[in-house]
């Protein structure tokens, strides 16, 4: 049997590739390792569900317009009146939108610290009077069809407001839904996620020069959410910080969410719609006990980054071209000489 070896040219050439090869590869590992800590995305929500809540992280951004509403608070002078005006919940404390099917709007502030009566969940101002009113406690409103006889605003007959659903603005961490589970009164609790979608994008890198390719949003997936999930910001063990601790990399990050929720008559439920910049959420379904993990991964950006492709195409241009001048100079050298005319007469 003839056995195959490598001449010495060759194997200084597969020395030479080989080389090349792993600084390459080491290039592109510290590149996109480089990138991915830059990587950003958004998660746009549309559902109909029953329940949604947040944890107020400013409160001149969460503040609700309330309608024709009745009020249960522990502060005395407020307690069971009809009120019309606007709620200002407190720092952290954890808003509450409910609606089960066709019934009232109801809205639930739970203070920070909800085991102490006098605890502050908000303040509320009512239309008639500019002074502040503080709400003690838990405190709950309800949409009561008793209470426009009462209220300022159906005073005049002219005045469409009443009949224009108000949004609900959510500005804080927010969760969708709440865990399916079976009927435990005859009033049930707003609980259940009916439909909704969620469409994933991330934001492109941005090479401002030579260049000139601008951050932009591009598309990564969109999913449908389950009947009776749940939808929040994931968060594993490790994660689990005090609040306001860095990370490791020094970076503090607050997941945020913002967007409204609105009563729409001819629809069940309630009609949500929600941004967030949260790298991962979390969707927790029925019969599971561990949460589907949404989020835009590494290998999303460096096949999906129209700015990326952009460059890979720069790239895929260069190289061909050195590889045709290659060939062409490698062919010009090995063409034959012309003969010598005058040598061949002699």
């Amino acid at each position: 049997m003839t056995k195959l070896a490598l001449k010495t040219e060759h194997k200084y050439r597969l020395a030479i590739f080989a080389v090349l090869g792993i600084a390459f590869g080491t290039v592109l590992v510290v590149f996109f390792d480089m990138i991915s800590a830059r990587l950003q995305s958004i998660s746009q929500v549309s559902a109909l569900t029953e329940r949604v809540e947040f944890e107020v992280t400013q409160p001149a951004l969460a503040a609700i317009p309330v309608r024709h509403m009745r009020l249960a608070t522990d502060a005395p002078g407020l307690d069971g009146k009809c009120i019309d005006g606007l709620v200002l919940p407190a720092l952290k404390a954890n808003v509450i939108y409910g609606r089960v099917g066709y019934g009232p709007l109801s809205i639930r502030i739970v203070p920070a610290d909800a085991q102490r009566q006098d605890t502050v969940a908000g303040e509320f101002e009512p239309d008639n009077d500019g002074r502040a009113l503080a709400l003690t406690g838990t405190t709950y409103m309800e949409a009561d069809a008793s209470c426009p006889s009462n209220s300022v605003q159906n005073q005049s007959s002219a005045n469409p407001l009443p009949g224009i659903p108000l949004p609900l603005p959510i500005w804080g961490e927010a969760r969708l839904g709440s865990e399916f589970k079976g009927m435990k009164s005859s009033e049930p609790d707003p609980t259940l996620l009916l439909s909704g979608q969620i469409k994933v994008s991330a934001r492109a890198l941005e090479f401002p020069w030579p260049l000139h390719l601008r951050a932009t949003l591009y598309p990564v997936t969109v999913l449908d959410l389950p009947v009776g999930s749940r939808l929040e910001t994931y968060s594993s063990p490790q994660d689990n910080r005090p609040p306001g601790e860095s990370s490791k990399d020094g970076a503090e990050f607050v997941s945020n969410w913002w967007g409204t929720a609105y009563v729409d008559s001819e629809k069940p439920a309630l009609n949500v719609e929600l941004a967030t910049d949260t790298p991962k959420l979390a969707l927790y379904r029925p019969n599971r006990h561990e949460p589907d993990v949404i989020e835009t991964s590494r290998l999303n950006q460096i096949f999906e980054d129209p700015n990326l492709i952009k460059l890979y195409k720069l790239f895929g241009v260069f190289a061909l071209a050195a590889a045709a001048s290659g060939w062409l100079l490698t062919a010009i050298e090995r063409s034959p000489r012309a003969p010598n005319k005058k040598s061949d007469r002699k």
